[in-house]
């Protein structure tokens, strides 16, 4: 094995374990040896057995010789099947997981990529180099194999080639990661998570596939308060710790002189909007799933987003403002700090949020924005609970002010709920593509 730069800590590019190989009888054997220890053989794996691995598989490679396979697991763990085992990095500590391997031309041989940029050369694979242990403006995704060397992919794009000519990188090209590099005859393809293919040196481009754009993401969605809320004073008067203060679990919210609720106005434009999402690619989580329950309390509320992983999160309100007052408000994350919480990390990116949300919702409604709360449509304040206990980007947005008539026909039209789920929906998915450029 020959290896370089960071991918082993220590920086040495020796091993400090080596995986040895017996027969016994028809099982293959193989046996963790480290210096000053007898080796150990670990579990056999016949031909009928399955092998295990306790870490992620990453990759893989076929030997054009035999016709089998080679499987990488993050550890550096190298698995083959019908094809010769030439060894592996599983015994190591890598300062980067491992992502992928490439096998050379006679089958004897690969090379496994890390993270950072490290390559680990076995068999008859030769060793010209790495970026281990050099400065990446991002990770590592991939490797090709090419006459006389290989290629590394970064995820932006970039392009590091080793043995082989460079003719060019995909940086600054790209609207996703680059998911993959492949090689043809003298030329190479750089393929994006975005289904996109960039061809250099005469590589053939036959085309890619679509990924909607927000195919990976998660969103969750927050319809405020609940059809039951107002039959159950005791459950959504109870006090809740929003951040270093106390607050109600939640409220009945307002409604229309005609009797509309904001409640269920929440609702509409929530499975609005979640269908609007998922057409794009989008995973939608709800914090509820009907109008005819009780809460869920504010915290409870951020707690769903905050477990989901959530890539952007809003909350959807009517407001109840003054009768001679129009308009909407974005809400974004003042910097909160409490015993239970610490939103700091979002701010920035919830303030993003928020001003897309803005632009998009009055292009696509045209609602102007509060002429009564905020300014310019925007408001940041550390006084809400489902705010201040995010840990991912969140925006609250006052849809309109159900007291004003003008504003109450709007909302009471199933149009123009629509228009304001699209307007939240396009705000949301600039957000999240922006921040899906490498």
């Amino acid at each position: 094995m020959r290896a370089a730069g960071r991918s082993i800590r220590g920086g040495t590019g020796r091993p400090r374990r080596a995986v040895a190989l017996a027969v016994a009888g028809s099982v293959l054997v193989l046996a963790l040896v480290v210096p000053g220890r007898p080796a150990t053989p670990a579990a056999a794996t016949t031909a009928r057995s399955t092998p295990i691995s306790l870490h992620l598989v990453v990759g893989t490679a076929g030997d054009p010789v035999t016709g089998g396979y080679w499987l990488v697991a993050a550890d550096g763990g190298v698995f083959s099947f019908g094809a010769p085992f030439e060894g592996s990095a599983g015994g190591l500590d890598l300062v980067s997981p491992a992502v992928g391997m490439a096998a050379t031309a006679t089958g004897s041989g690969y090379w496994l990529d890390a993270a950072d940029g490290g390559v680990f050369a076995f068999g008859d694979a030769g060793f010209f180099g790495s970026m281990g242990g050099r400065p990446l403006a991002s990770p590592v995704v991939g490797a090709a194999a090419a006459v006389g060397g290989y290629r590394l992919v970064a995820a932006d794009g970039g392009v590091f080639s080793f043995g082989v000519a460079f003719a060019g990188s995909a940086v600054g090209q790209l609207q996703r990661a680059a998911a993959a590099i492949a090689t043809d005859g003298a030329g190479y393809r750089v393929v994006s998570s975005d289904g996109s293919v960039l061809g250099y040196a005469g590589a053939v481009d036959l085309g890619g596939v679509h990924v909607p754009p927000l195919v990976g993401e998660v969103v969750a969605v927050d319809p405020g308060h609940d059809g039951g809320n107002g039959a159950a004073p005791a459950v959504i008067d109870a006090p809740i710790d929003g951040g270093g203060f106390l607050e109600p679990c939640d409220t009945v919210g307002t409604e229309t002189a005609a009797g509309y609720p904001e409640h269920a106005f929440n609702f509409d434009v929530a499975l609005r909007l979640a269908g609007l999402l998922t057409a794009g690619g989008a995973i939608v989580v709800l914090t509820r799933t009907s109008d005819t329950g009780i809460g869920p309390c504010v915290n409870q509320r951020a707690a769903i987003g905050n477990a989901a992983g959530a890539d952007a999160a809003v909350s959807i309100h009517g407001d109840g403002g003054p009768t001679w007052g129009r308009g909407f408000d974005v809400i974004v994350p003042a910097p909160v700090v409490s015993s239970i919480s610490d939103n700091r990390a979002i701010v920035q990116p919830s303030a993003e949020l928020g001003a897309l949300v803005r632009d998009h919702f009055a292009a696509d409604t045209g609602e102007p924005t509060s002429d009564y709360a905020g300014s310019g449509g925007l408001d940041q304040r550390g006084d809400l609970g489902g705010l201040n206990l995010s840990t991912v980007p969140k925006v609250l947005i006052e849809c309109a002010n159900m007291q004003n008539p003008a504003d109450a026909a709007a909302m009471t039209d199933p149009t123009w709920r629509q228009a304001a789920a699209q307007g939240l929906a396009d705000g949301i998915t600039a957000f999240l593509v922006a921040r899906e450029v490498p």
